[in-house]
């Protein structure tokens, strides 16, 4: 195939926000818009939500897998169309290595794009939690070119004109990289595109390195053993007390639970350095610039979208 074309590509997509839904609200109009200009997507997604959970295999976990049809919008465990989406209990990394190897062991991908990620990926926090750039980063493993896809939202309004705008705006961006074929060797592109109405050029910059605090929040305190015990006890067992909160007495303290809550307002970095990619973001801009993380060897190339300064495109 011309590299000069691109017309045609066999891609195969993936994400880490699961099948259409509140929180996959792309993933419909960005297929849709890859066939209209003449691409051929085949989708494997995880069957539910995998965000931050970067490029993880769960390798005690037994896969299972479902199909979603796209025609009516169900979920099933038989394959209705032949253009069903496959459906896997699995990360996202996972369905890309299962998908190349043995749902689509035949074709041969010229592309695989994970996404667009429903938010920006951009800044260590994010590079480095995101699923969808785990799921590129598998597909780089596994020697294809591959594109980690987010679209960065700044309000509640996920009007279609946008989802629409920032999916034309992203095909632009992978037909240019697509022609210019210049592919970092087990690498990818990270592309951020601003959910907007209006158009953006593209822009190149550093990552903002920031950091986080808590992550999680207490929801509380489990049942404690002592409790259970004293459930299933005889009516006339006396259970030894703690007189002073009249509870069973316990050697030890029960213990405290928690669950993922983390304060996303505080994780955007709305006074990042100039040139940065969250400061790219934050003001609407498109950029990108080559970067090396520090537990790997390959190059990965960030590429983000804005609304300002001079476009490559």
């Amino acid at each position: 195939m011309a590299i000069d074309e691109g017309q045609g590509l066999r891609v195969l997509i993936t994400n880490d926000d699961g099948p259409p839904s509140a929180e996959s609200p792309f993933i419909a109009q960005f297929v849709d818009s890859l066939k209209a200009i003449g691409w051929k997507p085949h989708v494997v997604l995880p069957d539910s939500q995998k965000s931050w959970i970067s490029k993880s295999f769960m390798i005690n976990d037994e896969i299972k897998v479902s199909y979603y049809d796209a025609q009516n919008k169900t979920i099933s465990i038989e394959r209705h169309h032949e253009d069903d989406w496959t459906l896997l209990s699995g990360t996202p990394s996972t369905c890309v290595n299962i998908a190349l190897h043995h749902i689509h062991p035949d074709q041969d991908f010229d592309l695989v794009i994970a996404g667009p990620n429903f938010g920006r990926n951009s800044s260590t926090i994010y590079t480095l939690a995101s699923g969808t750039i785990g799921a590129a980063m598998d597909a780089a493993l596994c020697a294809k070119k591959a594109i980690a896809l987010s679209f960065a939202f700044y309000d509640k309004d996920l009007h279609p004109d946008k989802i629409r705008n920032s999916c034309d705006m992203a095909i632009q961006v992978i037909q240019k990289l697509w022609m210019e074929d210049k592919w970092p060797a087990n690498g990818l592109f990270n592309i951020n595109v601003p959910l907007v109405t209006e158009a953006c050029p593209v822009h190149m910059t550093t990552v903002h390195r920031n950091s986080y605090g808590s992550l999680f929040k207490p929801i509380g305190h489990p049942q404690q053993p002592s409790d259970r015990a004293a459930e299933n006890a005889p009516s006339n067992f006396a259970q030894p007390t703690d007189q002073s909160t009249n509870r069973p007495s316990s050697s030890t303290e029960p213990i405290q639970r928690f669950v993922f809550a983390p304060d996303f307002k505080s994780l955007v970095a709305s006074t990042a350095p100039p040139g940065t990619d969250a400061w790219a973001v934050a003001n609407r801009y498109i950029s990108g610039k080559r970067v090396v993380v520090v537990f790997c060897t390959h190059p990965i190339f960030m590429l983000f979208i804005s609304d300002a300064a001079q476009s490559i495109l």
